[in-house]
């Protein structure tokens, strides 16, 4: 039979753990027909795999393209093609594009983005999605629904259901919610397993950013536990971290908690991004009941006298470690960028907890910071667990994306080719089982069923790479470069990168969840 696209002589590491074995890949339109030997038969394009790793597309289920704005101003999403992405999770740490009753809600995410320009003009999940199928992406989309989207644009529990149900309903995979943006209570707990019982009836992921990842570790993990044995629900905590020297030490007990829960049948995991700097919006370090509200809320209260001298106080009991922490993106005062607090410090002469307050205030809360806070050992013991994944906890960019002016963190243009490169050896973990960490697994946690795995009949999403050349090239200084090595990229029987050159066209689809 003739394929579309037969890829011949490649190692094949499925996506599944089974051992790299040479075979022959024939695609059939959008689907993966047979894997074997192919001599004698013929395609209308053939890939010379030979001595090149062919893999599932990667999946990346903590991505923030949505909120920071970029994909619709970058949608060819260059930066995580080069990388083998074919898949991005959206919607994640509480916030999404959809649903919204009043579009004048999602201006809240202007702190994530630079010049926050996309044209809103849908309510529903349905119609957000055909925002983007009108316009064209690179790659896969699929997106959960935000808590913090359903609190702005509902005022009831019983409003916000129903706005989840919907979701649902239209293709929506689940929801998330990020604690570090909410008070903690029993009513706020009640609230989540009534809208996680939504999430559950259809079979939906339900993801986490963890209250605080810093002194309050450990209970931040036993509360998710405590939401994933209560809803049922199937959970993963994004990006897990522990923040700090004071925090580093409670990690193992960490991992220890997800096991135990986990032997108890509790359908919970995380996912991790593979480098040693966090990457985060300035805001995120006030404390927690000053930094809940709407952005003028916010900068109303740190511009009074005396909740400034309280955040203050309690900014100096946090253990900043100003000499770490370096402005990565100011969207008002660009002088800023690739310093760090310890040094603007010094040159102004303000404290450091003061200098905070007077960067969100100047650039409307929209700055961004690097924070070289996380410790090699416990990276290495995370993504050596099980069921953990690969994430990038970035956004998509191209190199043009520099003339802003802003610092984006390197995961964004290198987090897979890193792992599978250099983090996964120092780690012991075999090439077989690093691919299935970010393939196979984000798909099962995701609840894809056609991808993640090459087997005949699956959808043919595909990266095709050079094993020594494929290396992430972006570094904290200069993030713009693209990762290398790779070859090819298919998407739904398409190539999207050939030859090492990028297509034309953006054969991207919105993955809408069936119910």
């Amino acid at each position: 039979m003739a394929f579309s696209i037969l890829i011949k002589n490649g190692t094949i590491l499925d996506g599944a753990g089974g051992e790299p074995y040479v075979a022959d890949l024939g695609i059939s339109a959008n689907r993966i027909e047979k894997i074997g030997n192919l001599a004698g038969e013929t395609a209308d394009q053939i890939i010379d795999a030979t001595n090149l790793y062919v893999t599932p597309g990667f999946i990346d289920i903590t991505n923030h393209s949505d909120v920071y704005g970029t994909l619709f101003s970058l949608p060819m999403q260059e930066s995580f093609l080069w990388q083998g992405v074919t898949t991005i999770l959206l919607g994640n740490c509480g916030e999404s594009l959809a649903p919204v009753s009043k579009r004048e809600s999602l201006t809240e995410l202007e702190r994530w983005t630079t010049g926050f320009s996309v044209p809103i003009n849908w309510n529903s999940l349905a119609e957000y999605y055909d925002n983007i199928e009108n316009l064209g992406v690179g790659l896969n989309v699929a997106t959960l629904v935000g808590q913090e989207t359903l609190k702005r644009n509902a005022k009831t529990l019983e409003e916000r259901i129903f706005l989840l149900e919907g979701a649902m309903k239209e293709g929506a995979w689940g929801m998330s919610s990020n604690f570090s943006f909410a008070e903690r209570s029993s009513a706020a707990d009640d609230e989540i397993i009534a809208l996680l019982k939504v999430v559950k009836k259809y079979g939906g992921l339900y993801k986490i950013h963890l209250k605080d990842e810093g002194k309050n570790f450990l209970p931040s993990i036993s509360a998710a536990v405590f939401l994933a044995r209560a809803s049922e629900a199937r959970t993963v905590i994004s990006h897990l971290k522990a923040i700090g020297r004071d925090a580093w030490k409670d990690f193992e007990n960490a991992l220890k908690i997800f096991k135990k829960a986990q032997s108890d049948g509790v359908d919970i995991t995380f996912d991790i991004f593979p480098y040693l700097r966090t990457g985060s919006a300035l805001v995120s370090f006030l404390p927690s009941w000053a930094k809940i509200g709407a952005n003028k809320e916010i900068l109303k209260m740190i511009s009074d006298k005396e909740i400034s001298k309280k955040t203050i106080n309690e900014l100096k009991s946090a253990t900043l470690h100003a000499d770490r922490i370096l402005i990565a993106s100011a969207f008002k005062d660009k002088s800023l960028v690739g310093k760090t607090l310890e040094e603007i410090s010094k040159h102004s002469g303000m404290p450091v907890e003061e200098l905070i307050l007077e960067i969100l205030k100047i650039n409307e809360l929209n700055a961004s910071v690097f924070g070289k806070t996380l410790s090699g050992g416990n990276l290495l013991r995370a993504v050596a667990e099980q069921g953990g994944m690969i994430s990038s906890d970035g956004a998509g960019y191209d190199v043009d994306f520099k003339h802003f002016g802003d610092l984006v963190h390197p995961r964004s243009f290198g987090a897979f080719p890193r792992f599978f490169s250099v983090i996964s050896g120092k780690a012991k973990i075999s090439l077989a089982e690093a691919v299935v960490k970010m393939t196979s697994l984000p798909a099962k946690a995701l609840g894809l069923k056609d991808r993640g795995i090459l087997k005949p009949k699956n959808i043919a999403d595909i990266a095709i790479f050079h094993p020594e050349e494929f290396k992430d090239q972006a570094t904290y200084g200069n993030p713009y470069r693209y990762a290398s090595g790779l070859r090819a990229l298919i998407i739904s029987g398409n190539l999207a990168i050939s030859g090492g050159k990028l297509a034309i066209k953006r054969h991207g689809l919105v993955l809408r969840k069936k119910n």
